[in-house]
C-alpha cells in the first residue's frame, strides 16, 4: 500500500519567482511530449494498482532513460536542442524491489567519485561489479528511493566514448538518488520533483511542469531546465515524475525570448565581408583584363594578384567569427574557430609580404641606378623574403593548431546568463599568438621602413605614396585595434564587430590606395591615346630629360608621363652620355 505524504507537507517550500512553464521553443514542446509519453506508460501500462507491483525492469527502466538522450545507431539526439538528460524518480517507498537491480543504472558515472577515482573513469572499469548499483538508497524516514536517470556525460572521459544501448555500462547514467534525496522539499535543485508533486497533490494537476533554471550539482552539473511529468496510477496515486532535461544554453524565458542578440550585428559583418571579397575580385579581373598595359606592367601584376588574395584570405575571417550555436552544431563551431587564426595571419602576411617584394624591388633597382650602373630585377630575386614569411606563419599555426587549438565553448556569467567564444584549450597559445604577433608586427614594420626609402620615386613608377598611406594606415589600426579587441573580449557581439571594422578598414584601404591610383592613370591613358607595350625607365642626368636633385642624399626624380613615354622609347646603345638605364622583367 502506497502512502503518499499529504499536500501540506509536499507544499512545503516557496515556488522560484522566475519559474516558467513555457519556454517557447517548438524544440521544447517535443521534448516534454517525450516525458508525457513515459509517465503515462509507467503509470497506466506498466503498474499495477492491485498488488502495488510494477511490471518493469531496472534494466527497461535504464533503457527508456538512454534511449531519449541517444539517436538512434547513433549517439546524438535529433533535436538541434538535444536532450541533455532524463531520469524516472519514484516516490519514496513505491520501488521497493532489488531484484535483478544490478542490471539496471550504474553509478556513480560521471559523479564526482567518478573524477576523483581513476578506477571510475577507466575502460577497464566500466563493466565491473564496482559500478553496478545492488542496494536502494533511503531517505531520513528509512523509505527506499530510486531514480534512474541518463545524461550527456562529458566528451573528454574515455569511458563515454563506446556509449550506446548495445553498451550501456559507458553510457553516463546513475541513480539520482545516491546524489541527493530529490523527494526532500528543503532541497533547492529539487524543484523538478517536488513542485509538480505539490501541485498534484494540492491541485490536481496532472500536466507537466518546467523548472525555472538551476545548477544540478552532484548529478548533470551543468546549469539547466528540467519539464517534469507526473506520474500517476489508474486509480490517481501519485507514483513519481518522469523527466527531460535541457542545458541552459538552449532556452529562453520571459524577457529572454527573443531572437539572436549577435543576428543583426553578424550580418552587418557578413556584409561589410562580401563588399570586400567584391572589391578584390573587381579588381582583380581588371588586373587580368589590362595585364598587357603599360601601367599594369610597370605595377608587376604578379604582386598585385597576391595583395587580392591576401585581401580575400583576411575578409573570408569575418564569416567563422559569426558562428555559434545558433547558427551551427559543436563541431562547426570548433572548426570556426581553429581556422580564425589561420585566415586572419595568412590574410595578413600575404598582404605584407606581397607589398614588402614590391618595395624591395623597386628600392633594389634604384639604388643600382644611383650608382650609375644598369641592374635587372625580376620576380624570383625577390620571393625569398616572401616564402620566408609565409613559411614561418604557416609552421607556427601548424603548431598551435596540432598542440592546442581554438576550440568554442560557452561561458557562464551566473546560472541564467552566458556567452560563447572561441577559447583555447590549455595555455600554450600564448607562446604561439605572441610570436605570431612579433613576426607580423615586425613584418609590417619592414614594410613601412622600405616605403619610407621609396618615398621620393616617382608614384607612376612605384606608388610609393600610396603604399606607404596603406601600410601607416595598417600600422596604426594594428596599434588602436588589438588593444580594443582585448577590453570587448568577454562582449560577443563588441568582439565580432570590432574584428569585422579592422578587417574592413584594412582591406578596403589597401584596394583602394592601390588600384584605384591605377585606374585613374589608365582612364587618362585611354583618353589620351597613350599605352606602352613595354615596362622600361629611363632617366638621365639633369638638363636631359626631366630633372633630378638631392633631397636628403636620396635622388628625387621629377618627370611628368610624356618624359616616361620618350624615355621608355629610348634604347640602351642610343642612350647618352651619363645615361642610367633601369630594367623590370
Amino acid at each position: 500500500m502506497i502512502d503518499n505524504i499529504s499536500a501540506d507537507e509536499a507544499c512545503a517550500f516557496e515556488f522560484p519567482d522566475d519559474q516558467g512553464k513555457n519556454y517557447e521553443k517548438t524544440e521544447f514542446v517535443l521534448h516534454s511530449r517525450v516525458a508525457e509519453v513515459i509517465g503515462h506508460q509507467l503509470g497506466r501500462v506498466f503498474y499495477d494498482d492491485d498488488t502495488n507491483n510494477w511490471l518493469i525492469l531496472p534494466r527497461q527502466l535504464r533503457d527508456m532513460v538512454l534511449t531519449n538522450i541517444l539517436e538512434e545507431g547513433g549517439g546524438e539526439s535529433l533535436s538541434r536542442y538535444p536532450i541533455y538528460g532524463s531520469a524516472i524518480a519514484f516516490e519514496p517507498g513505491v520501488w521497493n524491489s532489488t531484484q535483478r537491480l544490478g542490471n539496471g543504472v550504474t553509478f556513480p558515472a560521471a559523479s564526482e567519485a567518478c573524477l576523483e577515482d581513476v578506477k571510475y573513469c577507466s575502460s577497464e572499469a566500466a563493466d565491473s561489479e564496482s559500478l553496478q548499483v545492488i542496494t536502494l538508497k533511503t531517505n531520513d524516514d528509512g523509505k527506499s528511493l530510486y531514480c534512474p536517470y541518463a545524461y550527456r556525460g562529458p566528451p573528454d572521459q574515455s569511458i563515454y566514448n563506446n556509449c550506446s544501448l548495445a553498451q550501456p555500462d559507458f553510457c553516463p547514467s546513475m541513480d539520482l538518488a545516491f546524489a541527493y534525496d530529490y523527494s526532500n522539499v528543503t532541497v533547492p535543485e529539487a524543484e523538478w520533483y517536488t513542485a509538480p508533486r505539490c501541485l498534484y497533490l494540492s491541485e490536481g494537476t496532472t500536466s507537466g511542469y518546467w523548472t525555472s533554471p538551476y545548477f544540478d550539482a552532484g548529478a548533470g552539473n551543468i546549469n539547466m531546465v528540467t519539464y517534469s511529468q507526473p506520474i500517476i496510477s489508474q486509480s490517481g496515486k501519485f507514483l513519481g515524475i518522469a523527466t527531460i532535461d535541457v542545458t541552459v544554453d538552449a532556452i529562453c524565458y520571459g524577457a529572454q525570448c527573443k531572437p539572436d542578440d549577435n543576428f543583426h550585428v553578424r550580418w552587418v559583418g557578413y556584409t561589410l565581408g562580401f563588399v570586400v571579397i567584391a572589391m578584390a575580385l573587381f579588381f582583380g579581373e581588371w588586373v587580368i583584363l589590362n595585364r598587357k598595359h603599360r601601367i599594369v606592367r610597370i605595377s608587376q601584376p604578379i604582386f598585385l594578384h597576391l595583395v587580392i588574395f591576401g585581401v580575400i584570405v583576411l575578409s573570408l575571417a569575418i564569416f567563422p567569427l559569426g558562428v555559434n550555436e545558433t547558427n551551427a552544431g559543436e563541431k562547426a563551431c570548433n572548426i570556426a574557430c581553429a581556422s580564425i587564426p589561420w585566415l586572419v595571419s595568412l590574410g595578413f602576411s600575404l598582404i605584407f609580404a606581397a607589398l614588402f617584394s614590391k618595395l624591395w624591388r623597386i628600392n633594389k633597382v634604384f639604388a643600382a641606378a644611383s650608382q650609375m650602373r644598369r641592374v635587372v630585377v625580376t620576380e624570383k630575386d625577390v620571393i625569398l623574403p616572401f616564402a620566408i614569411l609565409m613559411t614561418m606563419n604557416f609552421v607556427l599555426l601548424l603548431s598551435w593548431t596540432l598542440i592546442d587549438p581554438m576550440a568554442y565553448e560557452r561561458v557562464y556569467t551566473d546560472a541564467i546568463h552566458s556567452y560563447g567564444h572561441c577559447a583555447p584549450k590549455g595555455n600554450q597559445w600564448k607562446g604561439f599568438i605572441s610570436m605570431l604577433s612579433i613576426l607580423n608586427f615586425a613584418a609590417l614594420i619592414i614594410v613601412n621602413i622600405e616605403a619610407f626609402k621609396a618615398r621620393n620615386i616617382h608614384d607612376e613608377l612605384s606608388e610609393s605614396k600610396y603604399i606607404g598611406l596603406a601600410t601607416l594606415s595598417m600600422l596604426q589600426i594594428f596599434i588602436v585595434g588589438v588593444p580594443l579587441l582585448v577590453i570587448v573580449y568577454d562582449d560577443p557581439s563588441a568582439y565580432f564587430f570590432v574584428w569585422c571594422g579592422i578587417i574592413f578598414i584594412i582591406c578596403t584601404t589597401i584596394l583602394l590606395l592601390i588600384f584605384v591610383p591605377k585606374i585613374i592613370s589608365w582612364k587618362t591613358s585611354a583618353r589620351n591615346r597613350r599605352g606602352a607595350t613595354n615596362s622600361t625607365f629611363s632617366y638621365t642626368p639633369r638638363g636631359t630629360v626631366g630633372q633630378t636633385s638631392k633631397t636628403s642624399g636620396v635622388d628625387r626624380i621629377v618627370s611628368n608621363a610624356s618624359d616616361i613615354e620618350k624615355a621608355e622609347t629610348s634604347s640602351s646603345p642610343a642612350s647618352g652620355p651619363g645615361e642610367r638605364r633601369v630594367s623590370f622583367q
